[in-house]
């Protein structure tokens, strides 16, 4: 790694807002597909632009392939972005390539997200480029040992940013030698923009119409962390139990087909509907009747949001910050991870319940994690870090 570090010269000024000067935040995120962490960043563009803070994303995208799922959602929301092409996985071009999209810029805070922009930035800043660096800690996959050794590393480089972004209390222990540089902030529910379903979703939620009730969804990726195994486990005790319930399932991931081969095993293939990928997932909630987050670990998830906003009931697995959203309230019941008759015993009691016993728990929820809330965060946090406080 030593070259490309001597390869990238320290000449940047270190840009340091003036009197009234707008906040300019270059945010590094390196995603494919529209993910929640890339959707909340997207969601703060705007309000972030009425409260004095230019934000420009920066993306990675392959030279020889087209354009990513999140680069036409960038653009489709309008959101300030460029791209740094590279051509390989160990391309080391992406280094002086990512120096001069952040240069472009000249932005008071530098922020990462994910574990190549969080390498990269440490690499930059061990060059001496003088940016101020905000490294986000979203969480992590366990779907093999490459992607586990790359969790590993974004972990060791985050605590040399000047502060340590994550999603929920239990993320902070990965972060005690921090201090208090180490700080937590919300996602937010983020606001639905009219637009009228696409081709695309109308065949979908015709799909999904077709699907006999009470419907049961799980919306996300489909690997290890996320816990659908478990899901189809309490599936079948479902059955067992008598209880007729449909599964539908939202997404993709590396394990779809070792899913559908297990709901084949516990044979209920039949009960469960494998969707792919559903953009945007929005219209898919009035769709449903029960939402469930059967994860092993999380930060906070997005799906939880965005259920409780269309009023739909919720049960998860007690992970990441779901009890900090739940906990003392009737918005939702929490189950503990990895056990499926836990599961479906909770399931099985939010279905029977009427829907509109917890519907202002769940209005009270949105209110508490509010997008202008989120962004009154980041604003202190930029202001804090160019001030220097609590280094």
């Amino acid at each position: 790694m030593s070259a490309p570090v001597r390869a990238v010269p320290n000449d940047l000024p270190l840009a340091r807002p003036s009197a009234g000067e707008r906040l300019r935040v270059a945010a590094v995120m390196d995603a494919a597909i529209v993910s929640g962490p890339g959707r909340q960043l997207a969601a703060l563009a705007a309000p972030l632009r009425d409260a004095g803070v230019d934000l420009r994303v920066i993306v990675f995208q392959h030279a020889a392939r087209e354009y990513s799922d999140y680069r036409r959602f960038l653009e489709g929301a309008g959101v300030d972005h460029v791209v740094v092409p590279y051509r390989r996985t160990l391309d080391f071009s992406l280094l002086p390539g990512l120096r001069a999209a952040i240069a472009g810029f000249a932005p008071h805070v530098v922020q990462t997200h994910s574990y190549r922009p969080t390498t990269l930035v440490w690499l930059l800043r061990r060059a001496g480029v003088p940016w101020k660096w905000v490294g986000f800690f979203h969480g992590t996959t366990n779907e093999d040992a490459k992607v586990r050794v790359y969790h590993w590393l974004d972990r060791q480089l985050l605590p040399s940013a000047q502060r340590i972004v994550v999603m929920s209390r239990a993320q902070l222990d990965h972060f005690t030698a921090c201090g208090d540089r180490a700080m937590q902030i919300y996602n937010a529910v983020i606001p639905v923009p009219p637009a009228p379903p696409n081709d695309a979703t109308r065949a979908t939620l015709a799909r999904v119409e077709a699907i006999p009730r009470p419907r049961v969804g799980v919306v996300g990726r489909l690997s290890a962390e996320k816990g659908v195994d478990v899901m189809l486990h309490a599936l079948r005790a479902l059955a067992d139990d008598g209880v007729a319930a449909s599964l539908v399932i939202a997404g993709d991931g590396p394990d779809r087909a070792a899913l559908e081969a297990l709901g084949a095993s516990l044979g209920v293939a039949d009960r469960a509907h494998f969707l792919g990928p559903v953009l945007p997932i929005e219209p898919l909630y009035p769709a449903l009747d029960l939402l469930v987050i059967p994860s092993r670990s999380e930060g906070l998830p997005n799906v939880l949001l965005e259920a409780l906003r269309a009023d739909l009931p919720v049960v998860s697995t007690r992970v990441g910050a779901v009890p900090e959203v739940l906990d003392g309230t009737s918005a939702g019941r929490i189950v503990p991870p990895e056990n499926p008759p836990a599961l479906a015993a909770a399931i099985a009691e939010a279905l029977r319940e009427p829907r509109e016993l917890a519907r202002d728990a769940r209005a009270e929820v949105v209110r508490r994690f509010s997008l202008e809330q989120r962004v009154a965060a980041h604003v202190k946090l930029y202001r804090d870090v160019l001030a220097g406080a609590r280094t």
